[in-house]
């Protein structure tokens, strides 16, 4: 999101609590909970089985000369101390890019064969 957009919403919420009349806390309640979801739903973090090891990744917002960028992050604890890392305007493309990152690395390092990271990068 532009900072413009963000900026917009932080001006229209506080224009709208400083207006809106005491009946309508409830809609404000509501307006509060869905850009709380919206903006919380941007930070996401899980574990996955690659090549037979439990791995994790991450991805976090991040505003970059006024642009949202998604950096995503994968590691494999317990297997080696490789970590995958991305910047991308997609969050799903942050996740994948961490991913092949982490894929070229464990093959530089000859922890892979060509084949089972082949497999990866085209996946």
């Amino acid at each position: 999101m532009r900072t413009r957009v963000m900026a917009g919403l932080c001006v229209a919420l506080v224009v709208m609590c400083l207006y809106m009349p005491q009946p309508c806390e409830a809609q404000y309640e509501a307006l509060v909970a869905s850009i709380l979801g919206k903006l919380s739903g941007l930070w996401h973090s899980d574990t996955v089985d690659f090549m037979g090891h439990t791995c994790h990744f991450f991805r976090k917002p991040k505003f970059r000369k006024f642009k949202l960028y998604h950096e995503g992050k994968f590691w494999c604890p317990g297997w080696h101390i490789l970590i995958g890392n991305s910047r991308s305007k997609s969050r799903s493309g942050s996740t994948r890019e961490a991913t092949k990152d982490f894929v070229h690395k464990a093959l530089q390092n000859k922890l892979i064969t060509k084949n089972s990271a082949d497999v990866w990068l085209k996946g």
